[in-house]
C-alpha cells in the first residue's frame, strides 16, 4: 500500500480555486503535405508526442512516420512537450523530413504492421506451416506472409464473418469456457485480401541515378497480385525501379500509384479498420506478449516469425533499454545513493527525483533482465555445469562493473521452496529475524520516499528461466557514502513517452528445432513416436511427483513468518484512523448522552456501540459492593502491587523508545513519533506481535469485508496477488481467506483456484529443471500439463474426483501444509481448467499454440503446443508516491459523491504520473482509465472515451492482450461508446470483455454478472430484446448466487427483466418479430 503523504498536515485545508482546472476536448486540425487537412479530437491536457499518436490511428495518416509539426506563431519542429492548449489557433502543419537508413526501416516496419491484420491473426489453412517454410529467407522482412498471403486469396471474395447476436449469445451464455482458439479473431482481419505479400531487402542497387549518398537500401514488394515491384529507399522517399519511375514521401502512396490492385485492397483495409472502430484501437502495433502465441507463429514454432514491430529485419525490437551492453558499467551504487541525497521537501522536488528514480530503476532492470538471461545462456552451454548441478547450488558467479549475476540451479524437488523475493533472505543476506524486523521498521516509518531511498530493494532483480534462478544485485551498503566527486550520468529519456518497454516474452527459448519440412517427412511415424514419447514423459513426470510428495509428507508445518513492509504502512494508516476516529466522537458524548433520554426514538447507535462496555461496568460495581472485608484487602493489595510496576513499565518504554532511536534515521524516528500512535515506545518484539495481531484480527477480516461490498474485485490471480501484497498480505493466508469468505463464492473460488495454480507451478517448475536435454523441454511440459489437467483414461481411478489420483493426492498434502485448506471438501469437477492453466503460463513464462484444447481427454496437449519458455521475473516497482496517493483521493472522491474533487484530484495524477513515468508507460495507463471513469460520471462522455481509448491502446501493447487491464478498459469503453450512441461498436467491445472475463473468473463473478447486464443493455437497444432478457436472467441468476436475494444490485435486474419480459410477451401477441 502506497504510504499516505502528508501525515502531519493540519486537516481540513481548503483547496485553490484556480487548482481545479478541468480538461476539455479539443479540435486539432493538421494540415497535410497534399493539401488535405485531418481534424483530430484531443484533450486540452495533450502535447505534441499525443497528436503524433493521434494520427498514427488515423486512417488517414497511419502510413505516414518521418516528419516534424510547425505552427504558425510557435515555428517549426515543436518538440514532443509542447502543450497543444497553448497553441493559438490549434492549427498545425505536417511537414515531411528527409529519411536516413533507420527511419526508413521504421516506416517499411509500419507498412507491414498495417497489413498485419490480414495475415497475422487469423485462422491457419491446414497447409501453412508447409507452404510458409519455403517462404522463409534470412532477409526478408515479414517471413511468413508471402505464404498466408497466398493462402488469403483463395478466400479473399468470401464475405467477413459477422456472426448474429444470438448466436453468439448462445455461445457467451453457456458457462463452457470460450475457445481458446479463437483468441486473436477479434484483432484479425483475414477475410480481407492482404494488400502485398511480402517486402524484404535486395543486395542489387537497381538504378544508377540515384546519387550514392542518396541512397539507403533496396527493397522487393510482392503485390497482393502477384506483382514484383522494386523499390529503392532514398533520403527524400521512396523510387519505383522500371518503366514507371515514381518518387513518393512513403511507400503506400508509391504502391497506389503502381498497382490499382494494391489501392483497392488497402482501401478495403482502411476501410475495415474505419467500420472495426473509427475513433482508433486500430489493430496493429501488436506484440508478441501474450500466452498464447500469434497464429502466425503457431505455424512455424521452430522460427517463431516476429510481428513487424519485433521484427529485427526492419529496426524492430522487444523494446526496452541496454541491449547494445553501453550501459552495463554504470556507476549502480553511486547513482541509486544519490537518489537518497536529491531533495525531497516539496511535492515539486520530490517530482523530479522520481523522475531520476524511474528512469534510472527502468534502465538498471533492463540491463539485469539482459545480463541475467545471458548469464544463463552461458550456464546452458556448458555440459559439465548442467549434468553435475545440485539444487540451490551456485553454478556461475560474474562481476560487470556494479553489478554481481549469481545464478543457480531451480529445485528438482516440487516440495521445496526457493527464496526468490528481492527483500527475501536470499537477496538480502540477512537472517530471518533481522529481516521481519527490519521490513516491519521500513513499514512504520514509511513515507513517500520511501520506495526511492530503499536502494537494498531497488539494486535487485530476480530471474527464472529454463530450470535456473539468476539473481542481479548491485554490490553496495545503504550505509555507504557516496563519492565525493561523482558526477551524475544524463540519463536519456524513454523514446515514444514510455511507450514499447521491456517485451519480457521477447526473451523466449524456442523448444522445437526441427523445421516443418523436417516435420512433414515424419508424418507417417509420427502419432506413434509422439505417443511413446509422451509416455515416457508422463512416466518421468509421475516418478518425480511421487518423490516430491514424499519428501512433502514428511514436512512438518512450519509457522513461516514473513513480514512486507506495506503491512507496517497499512498498520499504522488503520491505527491513525481509529484516533481520529475517537478524536470525532469526543465532542459528540454530551449529545449521545441526551439523545438516549429521548424515549421513543429507538436506540443510538452509539448506546448500541457501548452497551456491552456498560454491561460490564454495571457488574464491575456490584461485584465491589458484594466483597467480603477479605476480599477488599486483597484487592487493595493488587492495586499497590500495579502502582508499582508503572514506574518499570515507564523505564521499559524510555529504553524501547531509545533502543528504537539508535535504529533509526531521525527523520524515520520522527515521522514514528508524530504518528500519535504510541509505537515508538515498543520493543522490536512488542511491535512483531502486534503486527501479527493486526494481521489476523483486523487486515484478513478488513480484505474479505471489501470483497463483500464489492471495493475490490479480483479477476484472477494476478489482481488477488495484488490486492493481498498492497495490503501486506502473504499469499499463504489463501486458505484463511476462503475460511473467511464463507458467503462470498466467488472469492472462495479466485483462491482455491491460485493454490492450485500455485501448487501445479510447483510442478512444472520441478519439471523444467530436471530436464537436462533442451529438445525434451517441450514434451515434458505437456506431460506435466496433461498429467495435472487431462482426465485419466481409466474411469475407475476419477469417478469421485475427476483427476489423477497422484495429483489429487499432491494437492491434498500441498494446499494443507502451505495454505492449511482442506481440498478433500473441493468438487474438482468445477475447477476452471483454463483459468489453471493460463495462471501456469503466467507463472512458469510458458508460451502456447491458440488452439481449442479437449480438457476432457487424456492427453489434451502435444509436444507441438508447447512453443517456447519465457523468463518470469520480480523487481520492484518504481513510479511516483505522490501520483499514486492522488490516484486514491480521486477514488475515495468519486465513492462519496464529489466529482469535482474526483476530477481534480484525478487530473494532477495523472499529470503527476506522466512527468514520472511518460504519457504512454504502462504505469500511466491506470491513470488514463481511473480519469475516464470519473468524467463518465460527471457526464463528459466524450472525454472519458478519449482517455479510455488511450488508457486500452498502452495496456493492449504493454501489458498484454489478456492482462486484467485490458480486459477492464473492454468493458469501460464498451459502456462509454453506448452512451454516445454508438451500440454495435459498444456490443464488439463487451463482447470481448465478456470472453476475457469467461476466460479468467468464469461465469460466477460479480465483473461477469455486470457485463451481462451492459450486454443487456446494449441488445435491447439493437432491437434483440429476447437476446437481452436472456443476458438480464442469467445476471439476475448469478448476482443471487453470489450476492443473495436481498443485495441492493438484485431487484433492479429483477425489475428490468420483467419490463422485457411483458415487453416481449405484448409483441409476441402481435406477431412481431425481432
Amino acid at each position: 500500500m502506497a504510504p499516505k503523504s502528508g501525515r502531519g498536515k493540519q486537516r481540513g485545508d481548503k483547496k485553490k480555486k484556480e487548482e481545479k482546472v478541468l480538461p476539455v476536448v479539443l479540435d486539432i486540425t493538421v494540415n497535410l503535405a497534399d493539401e488535405t487537412s485531418v481534424i483530430l479530437k484531443g484533450i486540452s491536457t495533450d502535447r505534441i508526442i499525443d497528436v503524433r499518436r493521434l494520427l498514427s490511428v488515423n486512417t488517414i495518416t497511419c502510413n505516414i512516420t518521418n516528419f516534424s509539426l510547425s505552427h504558425e506563431v510557435r515555428g517549426p519542429g515543436l518538440k514532443d512537450t509542447v502543450d497543444v492548449a497553448a497553441l493559438k489557433p490549434c492549427v498545425l502543419t505536417l511537414v515531411e523530413e528527409d529519411y536516413d537508413e533507420d527511419t526508413a526501416a521504421a516506416h517499411v516496419r509500419r507498412v507491414l504492421d498495417i497489413v498485419a491484420c490480414t495475415t497475422c491473426f487469423g485462422p491457419s489453412p491446414p497447409d501453412a506451416g508447409k507452404n510458409a517454410q519455403g517462404a522463409q529467407d534470412k532477409n526478408s522482412g515479414n517471413k511468413s506472409s508471402k505464404a498466408l498471403a497466398n493462402a488469403k486469396q483463395s478466400s479473399s471474395s468470401s464475405p467477413p464473418p459477422t456472426p448474429s447476436s444470438a448466436n453468439e449469445g448462445e455461445g457467451e451464455m453457456s458457462n463452457s469456457c470460450p475457445k481458446l482458439g479463437s483468441f486473436y479473431e477479434f484483432f484479425s482481419l483475414s477475410h480481407l485480401t492482404p494488400p502485398l505479400q511480402f517486402i524484404r531487402r535486395s543486395r542489387k542497387w537497381h538504378d544508377d541515378e540515384i546519387l550514392v549518398h542518396d541512397h539507403l537500401f533496396s527493397l522487393e514488394v510482392k503485390l497482393c497480385n502477384g506483382k514484383l515491384v522494386l523499390v529503392e529507399a532514398c533520403r527524400r522517399g521512396f523510387y519505383s525501379i522500371g518503366k514507371q519511375r515514381i518518387l513518393c514521401h512513403n511507400l503506400v502512396d508509391l504502391l497506389r500509384q503502381l498497382s490499382r490492385a494494391f489501392d483497392n485492397a488497402y482501401d478495403d483495409l482502411m476501410k475495415a479498420f474505419s467500420e472495426r472502430n473509427k475513433f482508433g484501437n486500430l489493430p496493429y502495433g501488436f506484440r508478441a506478449n501474450t500466452w498464447l502465441i500469434p497464429p502466425v507463429a503457431a505455424q512455424l514454432p521452430a522460427i517463431f516469425p516476429p510481428l513487424p514491430v519485433e521484427d529485427e529485419t526492419w529496426g524492430g525490437s522487444g523494446g526496452g533499454q541496454g541491449r547494445d551492453g553501453k550501459s552495463d558499467l554504470i556507476p549502480w551504487a553511486n547513482e541509486f545513493l544519490l537518489l537518497a541525497s536529491m531533495p525531497c521537501k516539496t511535492a515539486e522536488e520530490r517530482q523530479i527525483r522520481d523522475r531520476k528514480a524511474f528512469l534510472l530503476h527502468s534502465l538498471f532492470v533492463d540491463v539485469a533482465i539482459f545480463r541475467a538471461i545471458s548469464a544463463v545462456q552461458h550456464v546452458m552451454g556448458k555440459l559439465d555445469l548442467t549434468h553435475s548441478s545440485v539444487n540451490s547450488e551456485i553454478l556461475y558467479c560474474e562481476r560487470v562493473g556494479d553489478l554481481t549475476i549469481i545464478v543457480m540451479k531451480d529445485a528438482t524437488n516440487a516440495s521445496c521452496k526457493v527464496d526468490t523475493k528481492i527483500d527475501g533472505i536470499q537477496a538480502s543476506g540477512v537472517g530471518q529475524q533481522n529481516l521481519i524486523e527490519r521490513n516491519l521498521l521500513k513499514g512504520i516509518t514509511a513515507d513517500e520516499n520511501t520506495a526511492a531511498h530503499d536502494f537494498a530493494t531497488l539494486g535487485v532483480v530476480n530471474v527464472r528461466y529454463c530450470g535456473y534462478i539468476a539473481v542481479v544485485k548491485v554490490e553496495g551498503k545503504e550505509s555507504s557514502k557516496m563519492d565525493t566527486h561523482f558526477q551524475s550520468i544524463e540519463l536519456l529519456d524513454q523514446p515514444e513517452g514510455g511507450a514499447n518497454a521491456l517485451n519480457i516474452n521477447s526473451l523466449r527459448l524456442l523448444l522445437h528445432q526441427r523445421t516443418a519440412s523436417e516435420n512433414n517427412k515424419l508424418v507417417q511415424h509420427s502419432q506413434t513416436l509422439e505417443h511413446e514419447e509422451l509416455s515416457a514423459a508422463q512416466a518421468f513426470v509421475e516418478g518425480l511427483l511421487e518423490e516430491s510428495l514424499a519428501k512433502l509428507q514428511e514436512e512438518e508445518v512450519e509457522k513461516h513468518i514473513f513480514v512486507r513492509w506495506e503491512l507496517g504502512a497499512c498498520w499504522i494508516q488503520h491505527l491513525q484512523d481509529q484516533n481520529n476516529t475517537e478524536k470525532d466522537k469526543k465532542p459528540s458524548t454530551a449529545k449521545t448522552k441526551n439523545e438516549m433520554k429521548v424515549e421513543g426514538l429507538g436506540t443510538p447507535l452509539r448506546s448500541l456501540k457501548n452497551k456491552k462496555n456498560s454491561d460490564g461496568n454495571n457488574l464491575k460495581m456490584e461485584s465491589e459492593k458484594s466483597k467480603t472485608p477479605a476480599e477488599s484487602v486483597i484487592g487493595e493489595a493488587e492495586n499497590s502491587t500495579l502502582s508499582s510496576t508503572k514506574p518499570q513499565l515507564e523505564a521499559n518504554a524510555n529504553e524501547n523508545e531509545l533502543a528504537l532511536k539508535r535504529m533509526l534515521s531521525d527523520a524515520a524516528f520522527a515521522r514514528l513519533k508524530q504518528s500519535e500512535t504510541g509505537l515508538h515506545r515498543k520493543s522490536l518484539q512488542e511491535l512483531v506481535d502486534l503486527s501479527q495481531k493486526y494481521y489476523s484480527e483486523v487486515a484478513l477480516p478488513k480484505l474479505v469485508a471489501d470483497f463483500g461490498s464489492l471495493e475490490l474485485s479480483p479477476v484472477d490471480g494476478r489482481t488477488l496477488t495484488d490486492f493481498m501484497h498492497t495490503r501486506g498480505l502473504r499469499m499463504r493466508s489463501l486458505g484463511h481467506v476462503v475460511k473467511l469468505s464463507e458467503k462470498l463464492s466467488h472469492v472462495q473460488s479466485l483462491c482455491i483456484h491460485e493454490m492450485i495454480v500455485r501448487a501445479f507451478k510447483h510442478i512444472l517448475q520441478a519439471v523444467i529443471a530436471a530436464v537436462v536435454n533442451p529438445e525434451k523441454l517441450a514434451m515434458s511440459i505437456a506431460a506435466a500439463l496433461n498429467l495435472m489437467l487431462g482426465v485419466p483414461g481409466n474411469r475407475e481411478l476419477n469417478q469421485s474426483c475427476n483427476a489423477h489420483p497422484l495429483v489429487w493426492r499432491w494437492l491434498e498434502v500441498f494446499l494443507k501444509k502451505r495454505y492449511e485448506w482442506d481440498f478433500s471438501t473441493l468438487n474438482y469437477k468445477d475447477v476452471r481448467k483454463f483459468a489453471v492453466l493460463r495462471g501456469l503460463c503466467h507463472k512458469v513464462g510458458i508460451e502456447l499454440v491458440p488452439r481449442d484444447f479437449d480438457m476432457d481427454s487424456p492427453y489434451p496437449f502435444q509436444k507441438l503446443d508447447v512453443i517456447s519458455l519465457v523468463p518470469v521475473h520480480k523487481q520492484a516497482a518504481c513510479s511516483s508516491a505522490d501520483g499514486r496517493q492522488l490516484l486514491e483521493s480521486s477514488k475515495t472522491a468519486l465513492d462519496k459523491g464529489k466529482l469535482e474533487d474526483a476530477v481534480s484530484y484525478g487530473t494532477k495524477a495523472l499529470a503527476k504520473l506522466v512527468a514520472v513515468c511518460g504519457p504512454y508507460h504502462r504505469m500511466t495507463a491506470g491513470a488514463y482509465s481511473l480519469l475516464a471513469v470519473v468524467l463518465y460520471h460527471t457526464g463528459d462522455f466524450n472525454q472519458a472515451t478519449i482517455y479510455q481509448q488511450k488508457a486500452l491502446d498502452i495496456n493492449e501493447r504493454e501489458l498484454g492482450l489478456d492482462h486484467p487491464d485490458t480486459m477492464k478498459s473492454y468493458g469501460d469503453l464498451a459502456v462509454f461508446y453506448y452512451r454516445l450512441q454508438h451500440t454495435e461498436l459498444a456490443l464488439k467491445y463487451v463482447k470481448r470483455a465478456l470472453y476475457l472475463l469467461h476466460l479468467t473468473c468464469g461465469p460466477s463473478h460479480p465483473n461477469t454478472a455486470a457485463t451481462y447486464i451492459n450486454v443487456a443493455m446494449m441488445e435491447e437497444g439493437l432491437g434483440h430484446v429476447h437476446v437481452a432478457l436472456r443476458y438480464l436472467h442469467k445476471a439476475l441468476k448469478c448476482n443471487q448466487k453470489l450476492l443473495g436475494p436481498d443485495h441492493i444490485q438484485v431487484p433492479p435486474i429483477l425489475a428490468s427483466s420483467c419490463l422485457l419480459f411483458i415487453f416481449v410477451y405484448f409483441f409476441s401477441i402481435y406477431n412481431i418479430v425481432f
